[in-house]
């Protein structure tokens, strides 16, 4: 497969064929997405239209009591838009039965992202249907993730995608304006951004995502960008502390071949 450093219309065409590969070899239906209203979740439904059919796609949209009205109203406009069969279920009730500790709230984010993976994944399994995720190449990075939760599909289509690129491919795509224009939010408290909660603006992020990617040093990127070493450290820290949510359980190696090791997988 080429690399992902092409046009944008040579890349929309790489991400559908995967995503269809992704569906035909492993003998699934279609595939369960959860849909939130903002823009990473827009992007993917609209890709998996594009790339398999309406019947082959299924959207479950699962506020609580922060979620914001218009984000839960969005989600639905644009699948009643689309023609495409979605389910919304609160998820108020599953929270309360965890009598969480409501003043922790990474934690009660953490769990309302978990509840809705398992969510996704009953309803996939029901219908023998794959959970495609929609996390970006940003949050994978930088461990805005949840392990288990948001992280935990069966596929990442835009896993390699920076989130300051991703409003150029939504364009191109057609998603609607009021999706790209949203503030970055996972709605997981009242008032929360993305930017907020990561401490840097996406463009300045991402900046400093591209210059580790390429191995350039902290100074040489400090160059590049103008942003303050100390900042860069801060990001680069991101990364490395979050490298467990983007790897399986480690494997205590006992055997000649591990899993996550070097077990060869093999093609047939």
């Amino acid at each position: 497969m080429k690399a992902f450093d092409d046009t944008i219309d040579e890349q929309i065409v790489i991400i559908k064929e995967f995503i269809r590969d992704k569906v035909d070899k492993t003998g699934a239906k279609g595939v369960v997405l959860g849909l939130s209203g903002g823009l990473d979740s827009a992007v993917i439904l609209k890709l998996c239209l594009d790339a398999l059919s309406p019947k082959q796609v299924y959207c479950l949209i699962m506020p609580e009591s922060a979620t914001p009205d218009k984000d839960t109203e969005d989600a639905k406009w644009l699948a009643e838009k689309w023609d495409v069969p979605y389910e919304v279920i609160d998820i108020n009730n599953i929270l309360e039965s965890f009598a969480a500790d409501a003043d922790d709230k990474i934690a009660i984010a953490n769990l309302k992202a978990r509840i809705r993976m398992c969510l996704e994944y009953y309803h996939a399994n029901v219908k023998n249907f794959l959970v495609v995720g929609t996390s970006n190449k940003s949050e994978l990075l930088t461990g805005y993730t949840t392990k288990y939760g948001d992280s935990a599909a069966d596929f990442l289509p835009i896993g390699d995608i920076f989130k300051s690129d991703l409003d150029a491919l939504a364009e191109h795509i057609d998603v609607p304006e009021r999706f790209r224009q949203k503030p970055p939010r996972a709605g997981l408290w009242e008032g929360q951004t993305d930017e907020k909660e990561l401490g840097y603006g996406y463009e300045e992020l991402d900046s400093v995502l591209k210059g580790l990617e390429s191995l350039a040093s902290v100074e040489e990127i400090a160059k590049r960008t103008g942003m303050a070493e100390e900042d860069i450290h801060k990001i680069k820290e991101m990364v490395v502390k979050s490298a467990h949510k983007r790897k399986i359980p480690p494997v205590l190696k006992l055997r000649k071949r591990t899993v996550g090791l070097d077990w060869r997988e093999f093609s047939h």
